[in-house]
């Protein structure tokens, strides 16, 4: 078995160090977030460094002594989600609790930090609490649910579950844990637990209001609650609370080795052994305070032409006498996007499914625009808070981009100039009256810029074009066609469009498949000016209800559609299916399609619920489902698809770790996936879900030389050297050495030494008879080929038999 690994070991490393770049695994994707800082939801000081949890947007870790100097962590190789909880330092490690996706345990924050996930295992996946001790050389962390009770970890074993049910907890609803005296309190909204002796018991004699929210240890070794009734402390003498002078709600509780500290709406209140000294914060919405060696405070600042779901999350420090230091941290306002597309200068815009911004986030600016306009056709804003923006496309050409809100309009940016204008019946022909609901659900445009505006059932006209994007306000707006077999037809909504060729539209309709319009018609082709205004000369086929071969069903609503590098077509439903068309006989005609992935040797999509799909500019497909992301490439003869999942989907269903690795468990946000974009020149794609917006860049693919390369190989082999006539030979390769193309190749023995060599190598062309450089024949073995050809290396192994 040593010799055996031995030589395994020796003929990678061998074929690694021969052939490069094209022996590298699939490419990797790096995903760059562009989550929401919303909120400061926790704080903790470890040594030099302070870490705050956001509510989406991962964590922030600044310098004790320099905390405007702020970096970021988020899902992915980090964290095990983005929406932080809790945090806790047990004297060894600190733990990151979130919602949806278990926790984190980080060490050596302060030097080279490490990262350990805990998804698996625990009770639940919703962590609202968690704290710990280090007791002799072990440690023990206890961590609370959300209607799942507290769960236990001993040295990063993940033990016991104690719930209400099992085990007498007052309740599996639990807001806050801490231990004091080497026992285990348990904060929750229908009061305090004990665990002492493996039971627990209710304590709450003396508490006025049940709802307790936060537990602290005060320095004088008190244990103190607090919550919508104020602060309370712990006597074990009696086994009671008493009021400690708290007026109106408390908003959370901490403690150093000097100074009990409380946090109000407004303010922040230290404990003078007689009464609180209140203190005003620097702004308003404060949600987090931490006592180490500074004070520091957080929360979420919202100004006034904000939504009410809006903010940005700031944080600082108690200076002394009256003063705070506090920062905001710069963030895109969109948590749960929707619209989205690249503008020309590369910037990712992202439209609010809650209709709460529209933000653009570029490698060095982040633009929000969240103000309402002050009448119709003001200049600056959006129509209303609440109106979801479930469509969004840019015009590269000319520098706009367009974003639907629903059931009220289209606002038009014009990145050029900065200007917004409100697109709606009371100031162009969007609408046929003013006060139209306009339910639009798709914007597209046309390379001449053409503004398609699509609708669902709420609204009588199936689509509408604008036919003069920089006249909008003019007579410039028609509708399309839909009755009969002239037309988009009897369909419900109409869910995207693709221009696939300059005259020819492909629509995607619920309830009755795909329609084909093709503007001139059968009179005139995709060179002749465009007749967007005289629909009687156009040519409709369909609709198309399904595609013999695939069962893909294209009725679905939310189908959306991508060209093929080819002009062919993609459309996903419950899979993705590529279809041609037979305009002689107008038919479809499938050409490939795939469903959801069912065994782990079969390729397939991660699940059937397609939500977008969009190609790259290397010609591969991305694929959006509910769960995660799909790839779908053909650099090699079968095509390969690759899968990207958030932690918590990936556990969200037994059925994924059985189909795949986690390996696969990547930096998506999480959530619900939903639509893709890609740059102008498609090497940029970007991804929303209701939890965050990814973008990514597209690594160029191979060259022809490359793939080529990649499907090369070398005949016989195993080879048995036998003269003239049996010669080794290159498939594969269009090599040739009379026309001054030749491949030079290099043969290799296991312990790296070149045992042969030839410089002019012709493809199907006997080239070496099997003996070495001093003419003895080689022994029977295995040896490596190294090729170049046209700049590039790669290598295979051959097998030498005699």
């Amino acid at each position: 078995m040593q010799i055996t690994l031995r030589f395994f070991s020796m003929l990678i490393l061998i074929i690694t160090m021969l052939s490069g770049s094209l022996m590298a695994a699939a490419q990797d994707v790096d995903f760059e977030s562009h989550l929401i800082k919303q909120r400061v939801t926790c704080m903790v000081e470890q040594g030099d460094k302070v870490l705050g949890g956001l509510n989406g947007g991962g964590l922030l870790i600044w310098d004790r002594l320099a905390p405007a100097q702020v970096t970021r962590l988020s899902a992915g190789e980090e964290l095990s989600g983005n929406y932080v909880t809790a945090l806790a330092w047990t004297g060894r490690y600190i733990w990151v609790a979130t919602t949806g996706c278990g926790m984190t345990r980080i060490a050596n924050i302060n030097t080279q930090p490490e990262y350990r996930q805990y998804a698996s295992n625990l009770g639940s996946l919703d962590i609202t609490a968690v704290t710990g001790q280090v007791i002799g050389d072990n440690e023990r962390v206890y961590y609370g649910m959300n209607e799942g009770g507290v769960g236990l970890i001993t040295d990063g074993i993940s033990g016991a579950i104690y719930t209400a049910e099992q085990d007498g907890l007052i309740n599996n609803n639990i807001n806050d844990l801490q231990i004091f005296e080497d026992l285990l309190f348990v904060a929750t909204p229908t009061g305090i637990s004990r665990f002492a002796s493996n039971l627990f018991t209710d304590q709450n004699a003396g508490l006025g209001n049940l709802n307790i929210r936060y537990l602290a240890v005060d320095p004088d070794d008190r244990l103190v609650a607090g919550g919508p009734g104020g602060v309370y402390v712990w006597d074990g003498d009696t086994e009671s609370w008493s009021s400690l002078g708290w007026a109106g709600s408390c908003n959370g509780l901490t403690s150093n080795a000097t100074e009990l500290w409380g946090l109000g709406s407004t303010t922040a209140s230290v404990y003078d052994d007689e009464s609180w000294i209140a203190y005003d914060l620097p702004r308003t919405g404060s949600s987090s305070i931490h006592a180490g060696e500074n004070i520091w405070v957080g929360g979420r600042w919202k100004t006034s032409d904000m939504g009410v779901a809006s903010g940005l999350a700031w944080y600082g420090a108690f200076e002394g006498g009256d003063s705070f230091s506090d920062y905001v941290v710069d963030a895109s306002l969109v948590a749960n996007g929707y619209g989205l597309d690249f503008d020309h200068e590369g910037t990712v815009w992202t439209g609010s499914y809650r209709g709460q911004a529209l933000s653009g986030v570029s490698q060095d600016q982040i633009t929000n625009i969240s103000q309402l306009a002050s009448a119709d056709n003001d200049s600056n804003g959006l129509f209303a808070y609440g109106s979801n923006m479930l469509a969004l496309v840019a015009d590269h050409e000319r520098g706009l981009v367009y974003t639907g809100q629903y059931t009220k309009g289209i606002i038009r940016l014009d990145i050029n100039t900065g200007e917004i204008d409100l697109m709606h019946g009371g100031t162009c022909g969007l609408e046929e009256e003013p006060g139209d609901r306009s339910t639009m659900v798709s914007l597209d445009v046309h390379p001449d810029g053409t503004l398609l505006v699509m609708y669902d059932w709420d609204h009588e006209q199936k689509v509408r074009i604008l036919v003069d994007p920089v006249h909008w306000r003019a007579d410039h707006w028609y509708d399309v066609p839909q009755g009969g077999d002239e037309g988009i037809g009897g369909g419900i909504g109409v869910w995207d469009a693709v221009v696939q060729r300059n005259d020819v539209i492909w629509f995607a309709v619920e309830g009755t498949g795909l329609v084909r319009w093709d503007i001139n018609g059968n009179s005139g082709g995709p060179d002749d000016p465009l007749t967007w205004s005289n629909f009687s000369d156009d040519r409709w086929d369909g609709p198309f209800s399904g595609i013999p071969g695939t069962t893909n069903d294209p009725t679905q609503a939310k189908t959306r559609l991508a060209l093929a590098p080819d002009g062919s077509v993609w459309f996903g439903g419950n899979g993705v299916t590529r279809f041609s068309f037979d305009e002689m006989f107008g038919e479809l005609v499938l050409e490939e399609a795939y469903s959801a992935k069912t065994a782990s040797y079969q390729d397939g999509l991660i699940d059937g619920n397609v939500g977008d799909v969009e190609v790259d500019g290397n010609g591969d497909l991305w694929v959006t489902t509910r769960a995660g992301l799909n790839r779908i490439r053909w650099g090699t003869d079968e095509p390969e698809i690759d899968a990207f999942f958030d932690l918590a989907n990936y556990f969200s269903n037994s059925i994924y770790a059985l189909l795949y690795s986690p390996n696969v468990i990547t930096s998506l946000p999480g959530g619900v996936y939903t639509q893709l974009a890609k740059s102008a020149d498609g090497m940029r794609m970007a991804l929303t879900s209701n939890q965050g917006t990814v973008a990514w860049d597209i690594t160029a693919g191979p060259t022809e030389t490359e793939a080529t390369l990649a499907s090369l190989y070398c005949y016989p082999n195993p080879w048995t050297p036998a003269g003239e006539d049996s010669k080794l030979k290159l498939g594969g390769i269009s090599a040739d050495v009379d026309n001054d193309d030749a491949a030079f190749v290099e043969i290799y023995n296991l312990a790296g030494q070149l045992v042969y060599k030839n410089s002019y190598v012709s493809a199907d062309l006997g080239f070496w008879n099997g003996n070495n450089r001093t003419g003895a024949p080689v022994a029977t073995g295995m040896y490596v080929m190294k090729v170049t050809w046209r700049g590039l290396n790669t290598a295979r192994t051959l097998a030498v038999v005699r």
